[in-house]
């Protein structure tokens, strides 16, 4: 049976940025001989901060660490010359413009803006990071703090427990692979639409709230124009064709239309049966056809069959593509 592991209780991104501060305090040089091992680990984590932003790391002599400085999660500033911010998240997701104005902050306290380092940390997934190096940051994932702290070979229990933390994660989101799909929790949907994604090479998934609970969504294999749209989106282990419409089009019109072209040409098709959803919606997003039974192809212990599943999905889009030349 393992310990208690702190980290199991101090979930909150506030607690993470104890750690990250506590973590970068050892890069400082009069903590080397307390624990070697922990001090290189630090000074590992600054070095690639660094090479994410195409900068060599100069010899550290000098680290100064705030915690929620005008509500930047961390700020370390390295030989009074580079500031390295860090947007902390575990769960959540960048917000309000709050990536900007923590960069700006920093701009107007007069450091050059090639030494100034945003980091986005993320030690849970998220679907898509383009804002976020749009904004300038990097993002430092969870993975990647894995490997640094794997290279630590002491007995802090502080650094071990964090890690291990990390480690139950990435164990928890890869548990699709390997759990019978009745069992799948919500890391296990991530761990599958992480691995959509690199299969089918698109692809954004979220959480989608509704009246009824709300579920993790994934969408792609988008077509069609202004007017109306038409895509392709899990709902969990639902498989359905959807449309997009615009505001003043004839949304009654244009779902009877879309429901019957994919209906009629699904029957080319052997591995999916397409039917009409239980009920038709009326909004700006519509569900027109479904998959009468869970797309994930299984084996025979109840564990997903990755390939068939792809396979299965990819004559979904074969579908919506092929009805595209007669709409």
């Amino acid at each position: 049976m393992s310990s208690p592991n702190i980290f199991s209780f101090a979930t909150s991104e506030l607690s993470q940025d104890a750690f990250i501060c506590w973590f970068l305090s050892w890069a400082k040089e009069e903590h080397a001989s307390k624990d070697l091992s922990l001090h290189n680990c630090a000074k590992e984590f600054i070095s690639i901060i660094f090479e994410k932003h195409s900068l060599d790391m100069a010899d550290i002599f000098s680290v100064e660490i705030t915690k929620q400085d005008q509500n930047i999660d961390v700020l370390c500033v390295i030989n009074n010359k580079f500031a390295i911010i860090i947007e902390d998240k575990t769960g959540t997701k960048h917000h309000s413009g709050q990536l900007k104005k923590y960069l700006d902050e920093i701009l107007n306290r007069n450091y050059a803006p090639e030494n100034i380092l945003p980091i986005y940390y993320k030690t849970q997934d998220q679907s898509c990071y383009s804002k976020v190096l749009e904004n300038g940051y990097k993002p430092f994932l969870r993975n990647e703090m894995i490997s640094i702290l794997e290279m630590y070979g002491g007995t802090n229990q502080i650094l071990i427990d964090y890690r291990d933390h990390l480690l139950q994660i990435t164990e928890q989101v890869d548990s699709f692979m390997y759990l019978p799909i009745e069992d799948w929790t919500w890391y296990s949907w991530i761990g599958f639409y992480l691995c959509l994604q690199e299969e089918l090479k698109a692809g954004d998934w979220d959480y989608v709230a509704n009246p009824r609970g709300g579920f993790l969504g994934f969408w792609w294999h988008w077509d069609g124009d202004d007017e109306c749209e038409q895509y392709l989106q899990l709902e969990e282990n639902k498989l359905c064709f959807k449309i997009r419409v615009s505001d003043d089009s004839d949304k009654g019109e244009l779902r009877s239309h879309w429901h019957s072209l994919i209906q009629k040409k699904s029957s080319d098709i052997n591995n999916l049966s397409i039917i009409k959803p239980p009920r038709f919606g009326s909004g700006k997003y519509m569900t027109v056809c479904i998959n009468q039974e869970d797309y994930r192809v299984t084996k025979s212990d109840s564990r997903i069959d990755i390939l068939k599943t792809i396979e299965l999905l990819k004559s979904a889009e074969s579908l919506l593509t092929s009805v595209q030349t007669v709409a």
